[in-house]
C-alpha cells in the first residue's frame, strides 16, 4: 500500500517531467527534472535498501534518472517536407547543390559544376538556383557548363564562353573553337539564343528584372 500511495503521490510529477522531456527545449528539460528529483527526494529515499550506502544509491538513481541510453538521434534531407530519398533525381541534384552552396559560404575558392540543370525543368532551375549562383559569384567564382540559359542569362554572367566543335576528320580529333565575352556583345547574345534552351525568353525576363528595353 505504502509503495502504491508514493506511486500516486509522484506519477502527476513524473507526467509533467515526461511531458516537458518530449515536448520542450533543453533547460526546460533539465529544469522539469530537476524539480522532479527535489519535489519526490523523500519519496525516493524511502526505497533505498537497507544497509546500502546513500552515496551510491544516490549515484545510482542519479544515473538512472539522468541517462540517456534511450535517446537515438536521427538525421535526413528534406525538401518540402519529402524525405531527399524520394526525390527526383533533378530535385535531389538540387537539394545537393543548395546545401552544398549554404555550407561552404565562407568558402572563396572557384567553383565549377557541370550541368546542374540535369533532369530540372526551367521553372525550377530559375526558381532554385538562379538567386543562389547570382549570391554566390558576388564572393567566389562560378563556372558553370551548362546548356540552359536561365544559368548564363539570368544569373548575369560576367563573362560566356562558346565552344563550336568543328567537323571530323579521318584519323584526327576535331578542332574546337571557342568565342568569349559578355552579353553586352551583340555576337554572344546571339549564341545564346540559338544555342541554349530558352535564350530569347531567358533575355526577356532579364530585360523584366532590370527594367531595360532589350
Amino acid at each position: 500500500m505504502a509503495g502504491g500511495l508514493i506511486l500516486a503521490a509522484i506519477y502527476p510529477r513524473f507526467y509533467t517531467a515526461a511531458n516537458t522531456w518530449l515536448t520542450g527545449d533543453a533547460a526546460q528539460a533539465a529544469a522539469a527534472l530537476f524539480d522532479f528529483v527535489k519535489s519526490n527526494e523523500a519519496d525516493l529515499r524511502t526505497h533505498m535498501p537497507d544497509g546500502e550506502d546513500f552515496r551510491t544509491w544516490a549515484r545510482n538513481v542519479s544515473d538512472w534518472l539522468y541517462s540517456t541510453d534511450h535517446i537515438s538521434v536521427g538525421y535526413g534531407l528534406q525538401y518540402d517536407g519529402v524525405d531527399i530519398e524520394q526525390l527526383s533525381p533533378g530535385t535531389r541534384g538540387i537539394v545537393l547543390l543548395l546545401l552544398y552552396l549554404a555550407i561552404d559560404a565562407d568558402d572563396d575558392r572557384p567553383l565549377i559544376i557541370d550541368q546542374p540543370e540535369e533532369n530540372l525543368d526551367p521553372q525550377s532551375i530559375f526558381q532554385e538556383l538562379v538567386d543562389r549562383f547570382r549570391e554566390a559569384k558576388s564572393r567566389r567564382q562560378i563556372i558553370i557548363v551548362t546548356h540552359n540559359a536561365n544559368l548564363v542569362v539570368n544569373t548575369d554572367a560576367d563573362q560566356v564562353i562558346v565552344a563550336t566543335c568543328g567537323p571530323h576528320r579521318p584519323s584526327q580529333l576535331p578542332v574546337i573553337s571557342y568565342e568569349s565575352g559578355g552579353l553586352e556583345n551583340h555576337r554572344i547574345r546571339k549564341h545564346v539564343c540559338d544555342i541554349l534552351e530558352g535564350g530569347e525568353r531567358a533575355f526577356k525576363e532579364r530585360a523584366r528584372r532590370l527594367r531595360v528595353v532589350l
